[in-house]
């Protein structure tokens, strides 16, 4: 079992420079280093920079600075696949690839400079230098040049209301993105998006629908299309159009990922379990829940320490597999 993880070698946590294949024994099977994304001034706040990696086709698809997207295989294959303009430290970028890995998606989104003098936490006109909000969505064929679907001025100042769209991924039914998308913190809870899911449009790159209607707050997605939210009567796996196949009755978590065979649904609140579509619960042990590795196999930690896993068949045993870094995904080869 491989799985494709970011490191932050020798740099600020979370701002990531390498992608590694891994397997379970914590021994990269294909490593490479890459220029990371930039930390953009974003006011009184930290920048929450979009996830800079994806896995699809058995890659890892990653960004660097100057926006160019590169593939890495098990095999230590690596491929410059397409390149998105950046220009300045006071972008961000988001991208999502097709699941056969012919086509991408991105999205630049450019913030206004720091000004010359003023408080940075004191009045929202004063928070940044005179510019524009803008975003830049873009479309390309693996291996093709990049073309610009649409330039939007989302607002001239900070204190005009506006709402981001960055993409987070792509499925059976097609790109996927959040909108509204935070793009600076001040610190919260754990969570998987950054921002509420969507459907984007393949052709137009425009924000078709939520994924899941106002009253079911989306945890994770899943390669089908089905999704994990919770509603009033507790944690929900449902289709797309929204219907449920089946759900957990008073379960309260914080955060929860649903397994890639959807029978089964890892969440931890006051307490960390793997509830079952077949009615059975897992006690886990503390676990910094990530993800899963496979159907039987949970992964997690990878900030503060190293990165675990926990299997169902041995619930109790928290196995370190040696490094630290942020988990993306399986990677099926």
């Amino acid at each position: 079992m491989l799985f494709a993880a970011l490191e932050a070698k020798g740099n600020t946590a979370y701002q990531w420079n390498t992608v590694a294949i891994a397997g379970l024994d914590g021994y990269a099977r294909a490593k490479t280093t890459f220029n990371p994304m930039p930390l953009p001034y974003v006011g009184c706040a930290g920048a929450l920079i979009p996830i800079s990696a994806e896995v699809a086709a058995g890659k890892v698809f990653f960004s660097d600075a100057q926006g160019v997207v590169r593939s890495l295989s098990v095999t230590g294959q690596l491929k410059q696949v397409a390149t998105f303009p950046m220009t300045s430290t006071q972008q961000m970028l988001s991208f999502a690839v097709s699941p056969d890995g012919s086509r991408l998606m991105a999205a630049v989104f450019t913030i206004p400079p720091k000004p010359a003098s003023g408080d940075p936490c004191g009045a929202p006109s004063a928070t940044f230098a005179p510019g524009s909000f803008t975003l830049d969505v873009y479309s390309a064929p693996a291996g093709g040049s990049s073309q610009l679907l649409y330039h939007q001025v989302l607002a001239t100042s900070a204190t005009q209301p506006f709402n981001v769209m960055a993409f987070i991924g792509w499925d059976r039914v097609g790109p996927v993105g959040t909108y509204p998308t935070e793009w600076a913190t001040q610190g919260g809870g754990p969570h998987h998006y950054s921002g509420i899911p969507v459907r984007i449009d393949a052709s137009t790159g425009k924000v078709l629908k939520p994924v899941a209607s106002s009253d079911c707050l989306v945890w994770d997605m899943a390669a089908s299309a089905d999704f994990l939210c919770i509603a009033s009567g507790g944690p929900s796996v449902r289709r797309p159009d929204g219907s449920q196949i089946w759900g957990v009755s008073n379960a309260s978590f914080f955060l929860a990922y649903l397994s890639p065979d959807e029978q089964r649904i890892a969440g931890f609140g006051s307490s960390a379990d793997v509830f079952g579509r077949d009615g059975s619960d897992i006690k886990l042990p503390s676990f910094a829940l990530g993800g899963w590795l496979d159907s039987a196999t949970m992964i997690g930690g990878g900030f503060n320490g190293n990165l675990d896993y926990v299997s169902t068949s041995s619930p109790g045993t928290v196995v370190d597999i040696g490094f630290k870094g942020l988990f993306i995904a399986t990677v099926q080869h």
